[in-house]
């Protein structure tokens, strides 16, 4: 049987009323990575959200674009993952690469030290998770602060404050011996309510609801970075051998895939709204033309004089 290299696995520990995914990451990760020149460090923190986002767009019920974005004022001040409902990623960063080499040498042990230490690469700020279905679908959005040492730990604080669910996550960003080898395996559990009806619990139901929600969380964290990054380990395999007691039921996986969402369609509709006088003023010199490039793939659009005249020809007509 041909085991799947990027995937999200779903299931839930029927014993324990609990929920969970289960994804691994690889050539989507790669593709990210080595479409940009970022440091190591951010290459590391990227991949840590890429995972984080397609455990948190796993389980919601959308059709659209999920979007998990950070904003702060620390050396990486930005990170954006989009993950839409066919499995499609994107991601991108904003470093400071000077801060961050600065902080890198004042640090005590350096790269290492520093490595998962959000508060201090990413400053302060917040993490925003969007949900948009497009149509006349509400466009539905939750903030929470970067508060925590790693970006599960910010997301865990989120559940809390905002959707009063308790939710556990352990992520691992694996790099390989060449420079792009970048791996991710991440595990999200999350309790469901005690009934259907919502009754409220019983004092013996609620001490034995903590304690299934404690003996899976302490299952979760005993996995390896090896375990949740091997690709020889089928998701099936994995999530047995952490839950076997707690009765693990799985379902469908979902396949992920990098693909990004620009094209030159999309370009000229941007373009379009600006005077010709102006858009061939914005010409590079060596080449003549207008180029723009995606800030997600680096792919670079170039428009000639001939491309920006035939674009506002257009718009006239």
């Amino acid at each position: 049987m041909q085991i799947a290299v990027d995937f999200c696995q779903p299931f839930t520990l029927d014993h324990s009323n609990i929920r969970g995914r289960f994804a691994r990451l690889g050539p989507t990760v790669q593709t990210i990575i080595g479409q940009h020149s970022y440091p190591a460090l951010a290459n590391h923190l990227l991949g840590e959200i890429i995972g984080l986002a397609v455990l948190l767009s796993s389980a919601l019920k959308y059709e659209g674009l999920f979007t998990l974005q950070t904003s702060s004022d620390g050396p990486i001040g930005m990170m954006v993952v989009d993950v839409d409902s066919d499995g499609n990623i994107r991601a991108c960063a904003r470093v400071d690469e000077d801060r961050l080499s600065t902080m890198i040498a004042a640090e005590d042990g350096g790269e290492d030290a520093l490595r998962g230490q959000v508060h201090k690469l990413m400053g302060h700020g917040h993490i925003a998770f969007t949900v948009d279905q497009g149509g006349d679908h509400e466009r539905y959005q939750g903030i929470v602060s970067l508060e925590g040492n790693t970006l599960a730990e910010c997301a865990e604080s989120y559940f809390r404050q905002s959707e009063q669910i308790e939710a556990s996550f352990k992520l691992e960003v694996h790099q390989g011996e060449q420079a792009n080898d970048w791996w991710v395996g991440g595990l999200f559990l999350q309790r469901l309510p005690a009934s259907a009806s919502g009754d409220a619990a019983t004092p013996e139901e609620a001490e034995k609801i903590t304690e299934d929600w404690n003996r899976s969380k302490i299952l979760m964290a005993s996995a390896t970075e090896n375990e949740l990054v091997d690709i020889s380990l089928s998701a099936h395999d994995l999530i047995w051998r952490l839950f076997h007691d707690e009765e693990p039921r799985v379902f469908d996986q979902t396949a992920l895939q990098f693909k990004c969402r620009c094209s030159r369609q999309k370009i000229e509709g941007a373009l379009v709204s600006y005077p010709l006088e102006e858009l061939l003023d914005m010409r590079e010199p060596d080449s003549g033309e207008v180029a723009v490039s995606c800030q997600f793939c680096n792919t670079r659009y170039g428009f000639n004089e001939a491309d920006l005249r035939a674009l506002k020809s257009g718009d006239d007509a």
